[in-house]
């Protein structure tokens, strides 16, 4: 079994693929470029598709409103950009609009091109920002107003039932929003982290409670790929009666077995998890699903060695695999051995 979309793993590592009629849909690899200015390089933003943009205000400044209770209440600079918003059919009848979440500092938006376009989707977004702009100017009297940052991020819709997905995304945004704004500490990245029970020789990135570390108990869990499920599955119940106990429990939840431990551990009441993550965190980085509520519930920290944040997912070698196992039993002050249990081998057997 594996955990699935914006449940599991992959939600905090962020190493899943989009994948189009072509294959996999990749961005550019190399220097980090700002999530809302990249693009897929080989998709035609022209084509047919289903989009979920992202649009933040300069310098996240909440113009467009106040969120309470879980609800977001419009202030009347959010209700000019959401009649806005709605105007973008009328000037391009060949996009479709359908889920709008506005929120204080940003919106996301759900819209489809019906037909191939002369131009890309993109064109008609950036002129519904210079709209906004023009409007906002106009509003308040004055000419040199930024509203926007500069660009937006896109999500490509592409597997059947993402759709469905994107939309409860959207529509339980004010709730994790309060959340975030609740309870800030467990909400940001936190480089160069210092801690004795962190490996030495490496600079540490944490998101998430770092007090978990504090934590006398840890167990780390390796299973290996060859592990059978009447194994993994006796191995998953002894972590679960492990973590109702108050032992953390420490994994990059690699392979398949391990994917399933971290599916019992989500939909578990209790349980505290340490992720280790390759890759870094870039910038906006958050984690998705059922790991964001654990966030809330100060029940997960990410680690990460501090790296230089690329495009597209990072590599999981044999080396990169092993460094992180070998990471997790330094935290969790137990070094596997080839006596321990026949599960908790290399994840790469």
């Amino acid at each position: 079994m594996r955990a699935g979309p914006g449940d599991g793993v992959d939600a905090a590592h962020g190493t899943g693929e989009a994948q189009g009629a072509a294959g996999p849909v990749r961005p550019v690899r190399g220097v980090f470029q700002h999530s809302m200015l990249r693009r897929c390089f080989n998709h035609d933003y022209r084509d047919p598709f289903f989009y979920m943009v992202t649009i933040t205000t300069h310098e996240r400044r909440p113009w467009l409103g106040v969120c309470e209770n879980n609800a977001c209440t419009l202030s009347a600079d959010g209700w000019l950009v959401h009649n806005l918003w709605h105007r973008i059919s009328q000037d391009y009848p060949r996009i479709a609009l359908s889920t709008l979440c506005i929120m204080p500092d940003h919106l996301h938006g759900i819209l489809r091109v019906t037909e191939r376009m002369e131009k890309p989707v993109g064109v008609p977004v950036r002129a519904f920002k210079s709209q906004c702009t023009s409007a906002m100017r106009e509003r308040h009297g004055d000419p040199t107003l930024t509203l926007w940052n500069p660009g937006y991020n896109d999500r490509i819709v592409w597997r059947r039932g993402s759709l469905r997905a994107y939309t409860r995304y959207l529509m339980d945004n004010p709730r994790r929003y309060c959340l975030r704004k609740a309870h800030p500490d467990l909400f940001r990245t936190v480089a160069g982290l210092q801690h004795p029970a962190l490996p030495p020789g490496s600079r540490w990135d944490g998101y998430g409670n770092r007090f978990l570390l504090d934590r006398p108990e840890k167990l780390a869990i390796r299973v290996s790929r060859n592990a059978a499920a009447n194994e993994v599955k006796a191995l998953a119940e002894e972590v679960l009666a492990e973590a109702a106990q108050g032992m953390v429990i420490v994994s990059p939840f690699i392979s398949p077995g391990e994917r399933e431990i971290a599916t019992a551990i989500l939909a578990a009441p209790v349980g505290d998890v340490i992720l280790m993550k390759p890759g870094g965190f870039p910038p906006l980085f958050k984690p998705n699903g059922r790991y964001f509520d654990l966030c809330v519930q100060g029940r997960l920290l990410i680690l990460s060695r501090s790296v230089a944040a690329v495009h597209g997912s990072t590599p999981l070698t044999r080396e990169t695999c092993l460094a992180m196992n070998a990471a997790c039993a330094h935290i969790a002050e137990k070094q596997t051995t080839e006596d321990d249990h026949s599960l908790r081998s290399s994840p790469l057997n």
